[in-house]
């Protein structure tokens, strides 16, 4: 057959209203209904947006656009209830803040940010928006900019309770309706040291004061949208009420003014003034209003100043941004330091020899959801496949794979498949660059890498459908832990720092020995969590043998897999469950609105009776005031 010239044929943009994008081998159709834009420019987005159709070829997209029913997609108004629209979006109900503007509830971080409040239909939802309503408000800080550079910890699953307050309370999100800002990175300290070398330290540390005082100065008057003049006003005064508080209290002054350029000044103005603020993890606060914060360990108090992996040799207490955090934290508008973690309770007081702090420390073990489907180990053929479950850090960082004890699991693995052909390894994680050594390892087969997003369905299915869950990490992940011993599965963990709290040997999961005073352990002297995350790049033999011993005892024994798992499911159900962790989170509040004594709340662990099924869990049933 003879062919010559051809017209091409451009592939088209658009079919019946639909934007249609070819990418990456796949071919996307975006509704009239969606916010193309922003789809379009946020990473990720394309992929898993619910209203986005997708398919391999342009036939078949368009053959999904004319069987696309747009009332299927509408967001159906039901009705009005205390400042809120409760609506039916697809197959879920929502009451969506009518202060929220446009919000797009197909995607799981815009309902967070704005506090869309989920429920199985109309009338629930009603009961509960009039609970919440009638509820003193709170506000959640989690949404501020400069969260979004520190790990974006505002968005983290530890913080999702902030959908379910506790009686009396509601939070609020006052963050600004479709507009996305981007924050620059705080200044670290060690690029300053290193102009510093440049200058002269002297001339440095004099350029770098002036600099951030204009900065600072500048930013007050900076146009910013939304931002009221009083608002200004209000920030400014707790801005310079705060400045000569420090430097009243001794502070160095070169100290102070890179302490409060890191409180990122445009979030201040957009935070505003409210009644009580909850800020997670970090203080980031002029004192404008009245707060309470979240922590997991005392390091993040001081960051991004100092950081979480490289406090092994340091003395906080000679740190010059010690005074400056403890003024801040001893300061009134400090209302309650909340931590789920009891060894961090014990040492905030230890490390600032503070009363007044002491106080104000709250601790509660936190609590998460009970998964309706879970892992039961039911009795399996001996040669049915067994699976492992290893997930990074929720920010999916891919050096976060080595403080995770990433390479440990593949060395263990690479032992463990050649006795078990059955086993099968899932990573949820993005990779750093890896010798060829663990690529020879993930070549080798029965080792599954998923790289992408998953939804919360998608997570929950991973969960459910694994054996047992491996985290021999450098020290506690507190919801990857809890998460894991809520679907039931076998637990191995790491003796890292905070883990034990949780974890028991033998009786909800395994303990791996070989990170404890070395990657990570309490100092209570100097009231310090010390890490050294060095040591997690390159495999621990200790942790890796602890690690092929805790999982081919689990292979062999599956009662004892079956006991593990069904221990750890029925301690998230007496103990770490929601209503456990808000009665901690309602002791901290009440002691913000002085409706509660001063106190340090810590919840005895009572052995309970053996079930009929046999399995003995705790339960949290009284409280200790100390």
């Amino acid at each position: 057959m003879h062919l010559g010239r051809r017209e091409k044929v451009p592939f088209p943009e658009a079919y019946k209203g639909f934007r249609l994008i070819r990418i990456h081998g796949r071919v996307h159709a975006l509704p009239p209904t969606a916010q193309v834009e922003r789809i379009l420019s946020t990473p990720g987005m394309l992929d898993r947006h619910p209203a986005v159709l997708s398919a391999p070829t342009l036939a078949e997209i368009e053959r999904l656009v004319d069987a696309w029913d747009e009332r299927a997609e509408r967001t159906e108004a039901l009705k009005q209830v205390e400042g809120y629209d409760i609506v039916r979006h697809r197959d879920a109900f929502y009451a969506v803040p009518q202060s929220a503007g446009a919000v797009d509830l197909d995607v799981p971080g815009d309902r967070q940010r704005v506090g869309v409040i989920a429920g199985t239909g109309a009338e629930e939802l009603e009961r509960t928006v009039r609970r919440v309503a009638a509820g003193a408000p709170v506000e959640f800080a989690g949404w501020l900019p400069i969260f979004s550079v520190s790990g974006n910890c505002g968005a983290h699953p530890q913080f999702k309770h902030t959908g379910n307050p506790p009686e009396g309370y509601r939070f609020t999100r006052s963050a600004p309706p479709g507009e996305k800002r981007v924050v620059p990175p705080a200044p670290s300290a060690r690029g300053l040291r290193a102009r510093g070398a440049r200058l002269g330290q002297k001339l440095a540390k004099a350029a770098r004061s002036a600099i951030l005082a204009a900065r600072s100065a500048l930013n007050f008057v900076r146009p910013q949208r939304g931002v009221t003049i009083a608002t200004r006003v209000a920030v400014f005064a707790a801005f310079v009420r705060l400045l000569v508080t420090l430097l009243r209290r001794g502070c160095k002054p070169g100290a102070v003014l890179n302490f409060l350029q890191t409180r990122h000044l445009q979030s201040q103005l957009l935070l505003g003034r409210q009644e009580l603020v909850f800020l997670t993890s970090m203080p980031y606060t002029f004192g404008q209003n009245d707060w309470v914060i979240e922590i997991e360990d005392p390091t993040t108090l001081f960051y991004p100043l100092v950081q979480n992996g490289h406090t092994c040799g340091l003395s906080l207490a000679d740190s010059p941004y010690f005074p400056i955090v403890k003024t801040l934290l001893e300061a009134d508008h400090c209302k309650a330091i909340l931590t789920h973690m009891r060894s961090t309770a014990e040492l905030v007081p230890a490390l600032f020899k503070s009363e007044a702090i002491r106080k104000k420390v709250v601790y509660a073990p936190l609590g998460v959801r009970l998964p309706e489907r879970w892992q039961r180990h039911d009795p399996q053929p001996a040669d049915e496949p067994i699976h492992l479950l290893f997930i990074n850090s929720w920010c999916q960082v891919p050096e976060n794979f080595y403080v995770r004890g990433g390479l440990d699991v593949l060395e263990a693995f690479a032992i463990l498949r050649k006795r078990y052909p059955q086993l099968r390894l899932t990573m949820r994680t993005e990779l750093p660059a890896l010798d060829d050594h663990y690529l020879r390892i993930l070549e080798g087969g029965w080792v599954r890498i998923v790289n992408r997003f998953l939804t919360d369905e998608e997570m929950a299915e991973l969960h459910a459908e694994s054996h047992i869950f491996l985290l021999p990490a450098a020290r506690v992940h507190i919801v990857s832990l809890l998460q894991a011993m809520s679907y039931g599965l076998a637990v191995v963990g790491s003796d890292g720092w905070g883990m034990e709290e949780y974890l028991e040997h033998e009786q909800n999961g395994l303990v791996v020995r070989g990170r404890y005073g070395k990657a990570s352990w309490a100092d209570p002297e100097a009231g310090m969590l010390r890490e050294n995350y060095e040591f997690m790049y390159t495999p621990d033999p200790e942790v890796v043998a602890g690690i092929v011993e805790s999982v081919s005892r689990l292979v062999e024994d599956q009662e004892l897999r079956r006991r593990l798992g069904q221990t750890a499911r029925a301690n998230v159900r007496d103990e770490y469950n929601l209503d456990s962790w808000n009665r901690g989170l309602k002791a901290a509040l009440d002691r913000a609105s002085g409706g509660a004594p001063e106190r340090v709340v810590t919840l005895q662990r009572v052995e309970a009776e053996p079930r009929e099924d046999g399995v003995r869990s705790h339960q949290a049933d009284a409280c200790e005031v100390r």
